[in-house]
């Protein structure tokens, strides 16, 4: 066993390759290669060369038809048939997968061991002390053969590592990682296969068998697996070689969260024939443990905690001072460098890590003193961390002011905190002056999201989220949807967008007081939870995403005309909006509830534009309508209506009826749909308030009593540890694992007992109210302060419905109506939801809605009819959906462009993969 003294930390070469689109091609990547060896930047040159090897092992393990993507989602539904349906598009995925025995394969395999031979000459020259120089003959002649074969790597666009990336692992780590694991006897004695899990093991991957060579591990071979694909027949066997050879199989990967990539990737290896314990694992946590998810804790190996990352070395004080010493050059001394303790993080999260400091600084050649406060933060290594510096020098103006980045770490000025919210005009000003300075500093030469289908770009994803109603039909049925929201969002002019652009992320600054400036500038782009876009109008409907005022998107619509002359369209701005709202949902930037509720807002925006637009405000008399299973469902994953319940909504006011709401739901879901609908107003909460639209007041119904029963109602809930939605503020809304109090809960809180109250259960929640009230006393209120005479029309689906059914002058029910409703004889219509909604209105008008002149949807734009059939499938009724997949399909297959050829549109929907 051979022992090394510990080696000096890797350094960075200086004035590594700066560019501003980092989604690139093997070819753009191999013209950075020859730069960055040229001219000795070893880490460029070694993160452009694994860029380029991933690119070619995927292409060596190819996705026919995203079959493979397909089964990986279906195997995880819990219906049999959409497990059935996934061990069938696996079993298929295999039958198309032949190109391995055909000549491209053979010249792509070629072409991905010259390029691994490259990776790890270049992981190995990074990691020694004395790094080679461009004029090696080996380096030289696997650069040439790499730039070669980089037309075999086709169009396709390499990954960006989260490793190196998004996360602040360094290649000091990897080598911590080997020491760790060149402890273990098994992997001194005999041969080691690292697996890197792809996209960060064919980074990670080459640097640790380079450490693992440095120590005296003679026989180190690599291979990189996707868990969605299965191992190749000769990577079967060096894995099974290995394992003969009494070697070991260690698989590395970025820190797990949930360890289920891992998991199946270990899983693949089993498969292969290789023990159980001739796998070990080599990883980063995010914790200072190793604690393993329960998917791993039986692997042995060797682990990083968090707080042995060197990240840490170079947040201290002194590196700090050091590095921002070397950044503000000779005419300025470091004097004193001070971090604040309440940044120190014990356990990290996947995300960069970020450090404030107070920095003491000495001008020499005056004598002048200044303080300056900074952050220190992760931005990624080599080129990928150098991407904030070409995109902060063109926007300077907008940006704080950034010292450089050195090692993965960018120096800034630290803002104080954010602009005041209630100063609308002057954020929507800073944020349209930004998005449209980006457009013009930062243009793109081509749009390579076409090439990124199964990675999430916005078009596949605005596919994804449309689809959701087909459950696990939806992956069958998105390949008909995309060629449409990919001809939706296409962007009128090419740039390279911020992608994280809330209000919350512009800050103040204090030298320019009442100027806001935007920090995370170069993150949301290509980060782990980016969704790559080429158009400014994603980033303008990312700052309308948290809204600051009900009006604030449609001020940052206006200013945005105002400074391009192009007004965003109604389809690009809702499915840019439904877009980047999941992304913030799952990032953790935004509460479920308020990604439910935007989300919402921006398809009634949507919806009303199209249908209420050219309409007046209705003066005659008044329609109660339910929300929940009669114009809304949730079938996009949040409460919403559709087309056909728009078009109801639409006669009736066409024809002099004021609709206002009858629902269970809060005062906010109300006012938000009173304001897109431009309904009159709304009962809340069954009764216990009443909303008008008009002038915006709100009037408590409860008595004095009544409230004091519900507060106090609340608090014994809180205090048993119930969750007490805050949505609802008249009444109280609780839920137990995500549905209704169980009856045990309930007796053993004897206030729910009292005769004053009565409780509402419901599918996910029970609510707590007052038992004089209902929606029945509420509607009373509410007609009389609209001055009508009762209530002409109502529709509603459940018992809380049944007695402002009895009310109305002329009362439906939707086909989906519960038993209490269908007992009390109220007349069914003969579909469900929104579409029992339109039988309704039909009684009522004697037409249906749409049918006559007075209520005719006006002509809309082709663009606009596209994007109302794929709404159309979130409209419940199997009987609706043949015809709603029909209408889907005839629309993508319509060209695309005037010439095109329809045979070759249908040609690449089926092949395309």
């Amino acid at each position: 066993m051979s022992h090394c003294t510990t080696p000096a930390p890797v350094r960075i070469a200086s004035e590594p390759l700066r560019v501003t689109n980092l989604l690139l091609t093997g070819t753009e990547l191999s013209a950075l290669l020859e730069r960055a060896v040229a001219s000795e930047q070893w880490c460029d040159a070694f993160l452009v060369s694994a860029g380029m090897l991933q690119l070619a092992d995927d292409r060596l393990h190819p996705d026919p038809f995203q079959l493979r993507r397909a089964a990986s989602y279906l195997r995880k539904r819990a219906s049999w048939g959409g497990k059935a349906a996934g061990l069938g598009a696996a079993a298929l995925a295999g039958a198309f997968d032949v190109r391995q025995w055909d000549r491209c394969a053979q010249r792509l395999r070629a072409a991905s061991s010259v390029l691994a031979d490259l990776t790890s000459l270049l992981a190995s020259t990074l990691l020694r002390p004395a790094p080679i120089t461009p004029e090696s003959s080996e380096l030289g002649v696997l650069v040439a053969e790499a730039v070669a074969a980089a037309p075999l790597l086709g169009a396709d666009v390499a990954r960006i590592p989260a490793c190196f990336g998004d996360f602040d692992l360094h290649p000091d780590d990897v080598r911590a990682l080997a020491g760790k694991l060149h402890q273990l006897p098994e992997v001194t004695r005999g041969p080691v296969c690292v697996v890197g899990v792809r996209t960060s093991g064919s980074y990670l991957a080459p640097l640790l068998a380079a450490a693992l060579r440095h120590l005296g591990v003679s026989d180190v071979r690599i291979l990189t697996h996707r868990p969605t694909h299965p191992f190749l027949s000769w990577e079967g066997q060096t894995l099974r070689r290995t394992a003969r050879a009494g070697g070991k199989v260690i698989v590395i990967d970025d820190p797990p969260a949930t360890g289920t990539a891992l998991a199946t990737t270990l899983k693949a290896i089993a498969a292969t024939g290789v023990p159980h314990d001739a796998t070990a694992l080599a990883l980063p946590l995010f914790t200072d443990e190793a604690a393993l998810p329960a998917p791993l804790t039986s692997y042995a190996g060797a682990f990083l905690p968090w707080r042995q990352w060197s990240v840490h070395d170079r947040l201290a004080e002194d590196a700090v001072s050091g590095t921002l010493s070397e950044l503000l050059g000779a005419d300025w001394s470091v004097d004193r460098c001070v971090r604040r303790k309440e940044d120190a993080a014990t356990t990290g999260a996947r995300d960069h890590v970020r450090g404030r400091y107070t920095a003491q600084l000495t001008r020499r050649s005056t004598g002048e003193a200044q303080q300056r406060e900074l952050v220190v933060e992760g931005a990624g290594l080599g080129y990928l961390g150098e991407h904030a510096l070409a995109v902060a020098e063109p926007l300077r103006d907008y940006v704080p002011r950034v010292y450089g980045v050195v090692a993965g770490l960018l120096y800034r000025d630290w803002l104080p905190g954010p602009p005041s919210a209630a100063d609308e005009m002057g954020l929507s000003a800073a944020i349209t002056a930004y998005v449209t300075h980006r457009q013009q500093a930062l243009p793109a030469d081509t749009d390579c999201t076409p090439r990124m289908r199964g990675r999430e770009p916005v078009w596949e994803l605005a596919a994804e989220l449309l689809s959701r109603p087909l459950g696990w039909a939806s992956p069958a049925i998105r390949g008909l949807l995309e060629p449409t929201t990919r001809r939706l969002l296409t962007p009128s002019r090419l740039s390279v967008v911020d992608g994280a652009t809330t209000p919350s992320r512009w800050f103040g600054d204090p030298a320019e007081p009442g100027r806001s400036r935007k920090v995370d500038f170069y993150q949301g782009a290509t980060g782990h939870w980016a969704l790559p876009c080429y158009d400014a109008v994603f980033d303008l409907a990312g700052a309308a995403c948290e809204p600051v005022s009900p009006g604030f998107a449609d001020l940052l619509r206006e200013r945005y005309e105002a400074l391009t002359g192009e007004r965003p369209d109604e389809e690009r701005w809702l499915l840019y909006r439904i877009a980047q709202l999941w992304r913030l949902g799952r990032s953790g930037d935004l509460e479920p509830h308020a990604v439910d509720r935007h989300s919402a807002a921006a398809v009634h925006d949507f919806l009303a534009a199209c249908y209420l637009d050219d309409l007046r405000a209705p003066t005659g008399p008044v329609c109660a309508v339910d929300l929940d299973g009669v114009l809304e469902t949730d079938r996009l994953g949040y409460p919403c209506t559709t087309p056909v319940g728009m078009m109801a909504l639409r006669a009736l006011a066409a024809h002099g009826y004021r609709v206002v709401l009858a629902t269970g739901r809060g005062l906010d879901d109300a006012r938000d749909r009173c304001q897109a609908l431009r309904l009159s107003g709304a009962v809340v909460e069954y009764g216990a308030a009443v909303y008008l639209h008009e002038d915006g007041t709100t009037i408590d119904l409860r008595d004095r009593q009544e409230q004091a029963l519900l507060d106090d109602v609340r608090s014994q809930l809180m205090r048993r540890g119930v969750p007490v939605l805050p949505t609802h503020v008249y009444t109280v809304r609780a839920r137990l694992h995500g549905g209704p109090l169980p009856p045990d809960l309930v007796a053993e809180i004897p206030l729910l007992s009292d005769p004053r109250l009565r409780l509402v259960h419901g599918q996910g929640q029970t609510d707590v109210t007052a038992a004089r009230l209902d929606k029945s006393t509420g509607l009373t209120h509410l007609t009389q302060s609209l001055h009508a005479d009762g209530i002409a029309f109502a529709i509603g689906d459940t018992a809380a419905d049944v007695t402002m059914l009895r009310a109305a002058s002329v009362a439906r029910a939707p086909r989906n109506a519960d038993d209490v409703v269908r007992a009390a004889g109220v007349p069914l219509t003969r579909r469900s939801y929104q579409w029992g909604l339109a039988d309704a209105c039909a009684a009522v008008l004697g037409h249906r809605p749409g049918r006559c002149p007075v209520c005719r949807v006006p002509a809309l734009p082709a663009r606009t009819r596209d994007l109302l059939a794929l709404l159309g499938l979130s409209e419940p009724g199997v009987s609706t959906l043949p015809l709603q997949a029909a209408r889907v399909a005839v629309r993508a297959l319509r060209p695309e462009a005037p010439g095109a050829d329809p045979r070759r549109l249908r040609g690449r929907l089926l092949l395309r993969g």
